[in-house]
């Protein structure tokens, strides 16, 4: 390649970029708009204090230490006691409430005798954080309050508490929660929802390159510019948005992640070098759509018809392996489902280097095959360009 050719490519691309103001506000702006505007909305991380009622039939002493441990709860606020079932059931479908504890008439009674206790608690779980929330913690709560129970029926026939506590609980059980611990949602969901956006934007400004040439007529030019090299017309098309999409992953990854306290356990330096070769596999996998057609119109659609399930097909929502084959076949076309993996290991579950070289090598492969397909096809396009020149020529 000539140097000096590819100097004035990249600054042709640079003067393409900063004069077409969906380039630059979909490489810079929208990136950082994005992850603030995702941060926000979840915060908070965990959700706390869901709405709930209480339906207590049994008013009782008992039943009110049931409701002290249920009011204990971070997760949980009792903001009513109801006074039937049909006004339990129409607060909930009117959003007032996500759940009901439904304490039975004559709980203590039937618990002093010995008699077995059902507590019915209504979840809805239409949402599925407040519904497996209320699941969790009605689970806990009634754990806690049985046991008690038990302990005071057992002491009171003389036991120690030591030798009541190992009749209630012959069996523990300790559970260790490994990465995203307390069940944030900002550590969850933006490690994931950002990525496949940061894909999109990436994949619609790279099915510009080319098509957008072709469809204005200046791919005669590119080329003069190029001085007929196809490597350096790749090369100086692809350096600018790429230097671009660098700065931008690395004030996503090494400035506004620290702001918003969104946790990251592994290697910076190799996180965002990984977040760089993610970068690559989208930006030349849109250039390689983008070399297929002069129409912008249809490679946009191209570039939308491929990254707007990715967040689902990655298998980050949903298992992957759980997905019929049509749809897990799908996924592994598409970049952000290598960098998911990987990004989950290197930087959440701080695993070495050699734990992502399968995910690592994807993307790579996305990078080499896009490579040659855009070489091949570009390399035919000027073969075409130059019979058209040549046609013309001998007719004049």
């Amino acid at each position: 390649m000539n140097n000096k050719a590819l100097i004035k490519v990249i600054i042709r691309e640079f003067n393409r970029i900063a004069n077409n103001k969906a380039y630059y506000i979909l490489t810079i702006f929208l990136p950082v708009l994005l992850f603030v505007f995702l941060s926000v909305i979840y915060l908070n991380g965990v959700v706390r204090e869901i709405p709930v009622a209480v339906l207590d039939e049994d008013r009782s002493a008992l039943s009110a230490s049931y409701i002290r441990l249920i009011e204990s709860t971070g997760s949980l606020k009792i903001v009513k006691y109801a006074a039937s079932q049909d006004e339990m059931r129409k607060d909930i479908i009117d959003g007032n409430i996500y759940g009901c504890f439904c304490i039975p008439n004559g709980m203590e009674t039937d618990l002093k005798k010995g008699k077995f206790v059902t507590v019915a608690v209504y979840n809805n779980t239409t949402n599925l954080i407040t519904g497996n929330t209320i699941l969790k913690e009605a689970t806990t709560v009634t754990k806690t309050f049985s046991g008690g129970v038990l302990l005071k029926k057992l002491r009171s026939k003389g036991l120690m508490e030591e030798q009541a506590l190992d009749i209630i609980n012959p069996v523990s059980v300790e559970t260790q929660s490994m990465y995203n611990s307390n069940y944030n949602y900002l550590n969850y969901l933006i490690p994931g929802l950002l990525p496949a956006t940061f894909q999109m934007i990436i994949m619609l400004i790279a099915v510009l390159v080319f098509s957008s040439e072709f469809s204005h007529d200046t791919f005669g030019e590119l080329m003069q510019t190029a001085n007929n090299n196809i490597l350096t017309v790749i090369a100086g098309k692809s350096i600018p948005h790429i230097l671009l999409h660098f700065a931008t992953a690395l004030g996503i990854i090494g400035i506004l992640y620290p702001v918003f306290n969104v946790t990251m356990e592994g290697p910076v330096v190799f996180t965002i070098l990984f977040f760089l070769l993610f970068a690559f596999a989208s930006f030349f996998f849109g250039m390689a759509i983008s070399v297929l057609t002069k129409n912008t119109f249809f490679a946009t659609e191209a570039a939308l018809f491929i990254n707007t399930p990715a967040f689902i097909f990655s298998g980050f929502v949903y298992p992957l392996w759980a997905m019929p084959q049509i749809h897990s076949t799908y996924a592994l076309i598409m970049p952000f489902t290598y960098f998911m993996n990987g990004f989950l290991k290197i930087a959440v579950m701080k695993t070495p280097l050699t734990d992502i070289s399968g995910e690592a090598s994807g993307l790579l492969l996305f990078v080499v095959i896009s490579m040659l397909l855009i070489y091949l096809v570009l390399l035919i396009r000027k073969k075409k360009s130059g019979k058209n020149e040549e046609i013309i020529f001998n007719e004049i």
